[in-house]
């Protein structure tokens, strides 16, 4: 398999916040040979290409069994495991050479699965929806209470950015299905669509000009109701993602810019399931 270019992305499971400091910091190093990697945050939608687990944490093993792991949704234990996993493991403390010698051999693992796969037009391998966390669903009555109203199926797309490059790409995405894709430059502009048009997804581009993302998103939803908007933020590297602020606005997740059109695909699926079961993926990128 030839080496690429742009790193794979690498969802961590179960790690304490300095040990995942740790491992992104070992990831991010330059490496002469092999693959490069980055560590996914928490609320970072982009699918994964293989999972990095904490083998010494029993909820972590939960979480990887619900997973479902295997050469196309490749796991890398990290410690000695208290249950036996049918997954690659490497010792604790981590060394670099081992960490990237083990994500190195399932990438390949992974790339010939998916070889085979391609042969019978089965291509796209979706995160599995992690295991709710108890303690932070159940938690907090408001997240919760949010967590259970349901996105309509019916409702616009409202893109929220200054350059029309993606909601052209969204729009042709879900063009088969002829969703309607709006676009507005504006907090104004679409507090005002929200009164007049349900949305179902909001994508903001925080670069936008004079737009506050955690404030607009918090300005559109509609309180009290039994539904809600999926609230999506493109994010640029200059931009400082805050969960706290995003999760009491009701910010579901963040995609890393420059973004490319299978992360858009995916996030349409994922908050849109009735129209992105089919979305077209022959499109053009939105960057």
């Amino acid at each position: 398999m030839s080496k690429q270019a742009f790193p794979f992305a690498v969802r961590a499971i179960g790690f304490s916040a300095g040990e995942l400091s740790r491992l992104a910091a070992q990831l991010a190093a330059a490496r002469q040979r092999g693959f490069r990697y980055i560590l996914l945050e928490e609320d970072n939608l982009q699918d994964p290409d293989l999972y990095l687990v904490d083998g010494e944490d029993l909820r972590a093993l939960a979480a990887v069994s619900d997973l479902r792991p295997g050469d196309l949704r490749p796991v890398l234990l990290v410690g000695a495991p208290a249950v036996e996993m049918p997954c690659q493991c490497i010792p604790r403390p981590v060394e670099a050479g081992a960490l990237f010698a083990g994500l190195d051999a399932l990438v390949e693992r992974r790339a010939d699965a998916l070889s085979r796969l391609q042969a019978s037009d089965v291509v796209r391998v979706p995160e599995r929806r992690r295991r709710p966390r108890p303690d932070l669903d159940l938690g907090d009555p408001a997240r919760y209470e949010r967590m259970r109203r349901k996105i309509p199926e019916n409702g616009v797309v409202l893109v929220v950015d200054r350059h029309p490059a993606l909601h052209e790409a969204v729009a042709a995405m879900l063009r088969r299905q002829g969703a309607e894709v709006v676009r507005v430059d504006s907090e104004t502009a679409a507090v005002g669509l929200r009164e007049q048009r349900q949305v179902s997804l909001l994508l903001i581009n925080t670069s936008t000009p004079h737009v506050d993302p955690y404030r607009l998103c918090w300005a559109l939803q509609e309180q009290g109701s039994q539904v809600r908007h999926a609230c999506v933020l493109l994010v640029g590297p200059h931009f400082v993602y805050d969960p706290e602020q995003a999760r009491f606005a009701g910010v579901d997740g963040f995609l890393r810019k420059p973004l490319g059109a299978p992360a858009l695909m995916s996030v349409l699926k994922r908050y849109l399931p009735a129209r992105g079961a089919s979305v077209q993926d022959s499109v053009p990128d939105p960057n």
